[in-house]
């Protein structure tokens, strides 16, 4: 195994250091370049006032681990359903330590804490991600393809030589979903309705994502029109297609303040809008999930050698 091999083993640490600390940190420092030549104060006064604005945050932040709930309890069962908190430290691992870390967690919790088999868990846990991905990919194309449309010259090709096409191309990505439902089925696999069901709620989840992040965007000022906040989310769900590219959020802030000048809109407004919608769930990730999560740990693992020293004096 190349991972048993001390160099390889020093090379894919370094790597990982460089994903989790210097990426990070290299766009950090672009950001603050550009906050600071855009001035305090102005991002101050352009702080979105709109309660709405700060109203949406909330289903915003609930969506994933809710629809994943809700996945998990379909393929697995009412008894087996996997409890709210053990999803949001899933999405927590994804977002903020290595992407797919959280179903490695979530495996590893689901065969201590749930009574069923590692074949069934790992079947649930790689559809589910497979298919998330699929229909990602589906949401992703339907926007490429209407921001295509938009350009009246773009339009006007495919609307007259390419409609069979373009529809090819947006049903392209559910492909693998027909494979998964036409396969055969295996030991721990599950029922083409089961699969269907997983599917349309990913897709409902992505679109929904997209809608949210679209109103949020909208009423954090009179200047966006429905339009330019389409263009704006369109931006984020672009980064976050590309496979293991570090610090999605952080490149997202700094590509859309500087897409401020094309988009026509005042830049520190735009910068706050893109400041909050990123900070505020990764605020709330680590004040309600990730802060608990560790004090948990503390106090288990202080438990834990309070035990052990208990027996040993005994």
């Amino acid at each position: 195994m190349i991972l048993n091999n001390p160099t390889a083993t020093r090379i894919f640490h370094f790597v990982k250091q460089i994903f989790l600390y210097v990426f990070p940190l290299i766009f950090i420092t672009l950001i603050g370049i550009k906050l600071r030549k855009i001035g305090w104060y102005a991002l101050v006064h352009a702080l979105p006032t709109n309660p709405v604005f700060y109203a949406l945050q909330i289903p915003a932040f609930f969506l994933l681990p809710t629809t994943e709930k809700m996945i998990f309890r379909l393929l697995l069962g009412a008894k087996n359903a996997v409890p709210l908190v053990v999803l949001f430290r899933k999405r927590v691992l994804n977002t903020n330590v290595l992407e797919y870390s959280g179903e490695t967690y979530l495996y590893n919790w689901m065969t201590k804490n749930r009574a069923v088999t590692r074949s069934q868990l790992f079947h649930a846990v790689k559809d589910s991600a497979l298919l998330s991905g699929v229909a990602g990919f589906v949401v992703f194309l339907a926007v490429a393809l209407y921001l295509l449309l938009s350009s009246p010259a773009v339009s006007g090709i495919i609307a007259q030589n390419m409609k069979l096409a373009t529809i090819l191309v947006i049903l392209l990505p559910v492909i693998p979903a027909l494979f998964f439902l036409n396969s055969g089925r295996k030991e721990g696999s599950f029922s083409k309705q089961q699969l269907a069901g997983v599917f349309f709620i990913h897709l409902f989840r992505s679109a929904g994502a997209l809608t949210l992040d679209m109103l949020i965007v909208f009423y954090a000022s009179s200047l966006y029109s429905f339009y330019l906040s389409f263009e704006i989310v369109a931006l984020r769900l672009f980064i976050t297609r590309i496979p293991f590219l570090p610090s999605k959020d952080l490149v997202f802030i700094w590509l859309g303040i500087s897409a401020a000048k094309v988009l026509n809109v005042p830049q520190a407004g735009l910068a706050t809008v893109l400041m909050i919608m990123t900070s505020l769930q990764q605020i709330l990730d680590y004040l309600l999930i990730g802060l608990p999560w560790l004090v948990e740990h503390v106090r288990q693992t202080h438990l834990g050698k309070r035990k052990t020293k208990g027996s040993g004096t005994t």
